[in-house]
């Protein structure tokens, strides 16, 4: 979602959001861009086309999913509900509806909306973010460090030295292979989340 939305700055992009509710709320699966229909006001405004959700709709439908929200992006301006937005939520109440701010081409924040048919108003949600491949990749990072320093314990057993030797090269491999692994699953989310979490947070508080 950030990637299309610094793609379609100056103008907003949108898609569409297909997941599940579980007993804790929703839960985010898979992220469709759809192209923005609205090129008279592309700057403040956006339009899903009916056949794409409907195609969407479809394909969720098949992998037992459903579309459980819309996204959209603002061009420098916040990422609040403009009245717009308000409508739209006010109409179909069942969805969430991130808004993602960019100023200058770069996303500043990420929020999320829904209309609480109780208070007749829309509420900003909880948006957490699970880095699966991230918390898989760096756990096999330290483990393949952990066996890569019990390797020179392997010359203490009472073993040949053949097999000494052939044990600590096979380790050696191991722990290798493992940080390999480690590094496919953890990269991109890795460098996303150092970028979006630690960076940006750092140089938030330079600036003040």
């Amino acid at each position: 979602m950030l990637k299309e939305a610094k793609n379609a700055y100056p103008y907003e992009c949108c898609g569409l959001i297909v997941g599940n509710n579980n007993d804790t709320g929703k839960v985010v699966h898979e992220i469709y861009p759809v192209e923005n229909k609205n090129k008279v006001r592309a700057e403040d405004r956006y339009e899903i086309d009916p056949k794409e959700f409907d195609k969407t709709d479809r394909e969720a439908t098949k992998k037992g999913l459903n579309i459980i929200g819309i996204y959209h992006s603002h061009p420098d301006h916040p990422a609040a509900p403009s009245a717009f937005d308000k409508e739209c939520a006010n109409v179909w109440t069942e969805y969430s509806y991130i808004i993602i701010s960019v100023k200058n081409g770069v996303e500043e924040e990420l929020k999320s909306w829904r209309f609480d048919s109780e208070k007749q108003e829309i509420e900003e949600e909880e948006v957490k973010i699970k880095r699966r491949d991230f918390v898989i990749g760096t756990s096999l990072i330290a483990f393949s460090f952990t066996v890569w320093l019990i390797i020179p314990l392997i010359f203490a057993l009472p073993l040949s030295l053949k097999v000494k030797t052939s044990s600590a090269s096979i380790s050696y491999f191991f722990s290798w292979g493992l940080t390999g692994i480690g590094i496919y699953f953890a990269g991109r989310e890795g460098y996303e989340y150092i970028k979006q979490e630690v960076l940006k947070g750092f140089f938030r508080k330079i600036v003040g």
